[in-house]
């Protein structure tokens, strides 16, 4: 009646298992799937639940803990179970058979072999070494529900932590474009400004129709506004290039990229990438140079947007 007892106490354990099981589960596959082949696994609960008898109920329990024990030292990493607990549950398995012998022995016909006397001490001897078998299980499923509650708290401070950034992402890009005409660049290093300035080739005054922003080969270019591209080529001085036209008159334009994702006709909208920065014309080093006009006239970029 004990072992009974500790056979169901051991069966609510593997039920406590196989909910934080699916718990974990819900955490790793977020889409529902289980990763488990449904049509060829069956339930171990519901397996040792449904084994009639006092006794006979009590194996697949222990062999359920025993599977169950192997899988998730696997999968957290636990270390790998001793092969002495193996033989101590196929073990548990002859004993629990030789009890179940003693105590439901009936005439069977057409049987034989060696007759080896039964002691009516063996039925207790091997109860109490049955005992010390589900005291061995007991203390490997208490592990094992430590192990994955303790896998699943920090599964759950990850996805936690991991929202936390893609919301402080998404309120980052959101701020970004919030201004009615966005900087085009990641870099706010402004190295020419607007206007008459020194030619940079030639050390004579010269007019400069938009702003030049320092950067590096490669670092994204964005539209300032929604727009049409209006151009996408390549051309002398202002090497690889883009113009887009906007709804308001405006136009903007992108030069000395290296390259474009954009081609003419495409409808952009404000903060998409539609190339690249880089030293293409003449240029004496990568940046970009961002023009604004307005009614056919190069206006100071800086009266339309602030880096």
């Amino acid at each position: 009646m004990e072992l009974s007892e500790e056979a169901e106490s051991i069966r609510d354990q593997l039920k406590s298992v196989d909910a934080l099981e699916a718990q974990l589960q819900s955490l790793i596959n977020p889409d529902g799937s289980t990763g488990r082949d449904t049509d060829s696994e069956t339930d171990p609960v519901s397996t040792s639940m449904s084994t009639p008898g006092p006794l006979s109920g009590m194996l697949p329990a222990a062999d359920t803990a025993a599977s169950s024990a192997r899988n998730y030292g696997v999968a957290f990493g636990a270390e790998p179970e001793p092969a002495a607990a193996s033989s101590s549950l196929s073990a548990v398995s002859f004993r629990l058979g030789a009890v179940s012998s003693a105590f439901n022995s009936t005439v069977v016909p057409q049987v034989g072999g060696e007759y080896i006397a039964v002691y009516q001490d063996d039925p207790l001897e091997l109860v109490q070494e049955t005992r010390d078998d589900y005291a061995e299980i007991r203390s490997l499923l208490e592990e094992m529900v430590t192990s994955i509650t303790t896998t699943i708290t920090e599964a759950k401070e990850a996805k936690s932590a991991e929202a936390q950034l893609q919301a402080t992402k998404a309120l980052a890009e959101k701020k970004r474009l919030a201004p009615a005409v966005i900087w085009p660049t990641h870099s706010k290093m402004i190295t020419s400004s607007f206007g008459y300035r020194s030619d940079p080739f030639e050390g004579v005054s010269a007019y400069h129709s938009g702003i030049d922003i320092a950067g590096s080969i490669g670092d994204p270019v964005y539209a300032a506004m929604d727009g049409e591209v209006t151009a996408s080529e390549q051309m002398g001085a202002r090497g690889k290039y883009i113009i887009l036209k906007h709804s308001n008159g405006l136009e903007t334009w992108y030069m000395h990229l290296n390259g474009m994702t954009v081609s003419v006709g495409d409808k952009v909208n404000k903060g998409q990438q539609i190339g690249t920065l880089g030293n293409t014309g003449r240029s004496t080093g990568p940046h970009l140079h961002f023009q604004v006009v307005k009614q056919n006239k190069a206006v100071n970029p800086l009266g339309y947007v602030k880096p």
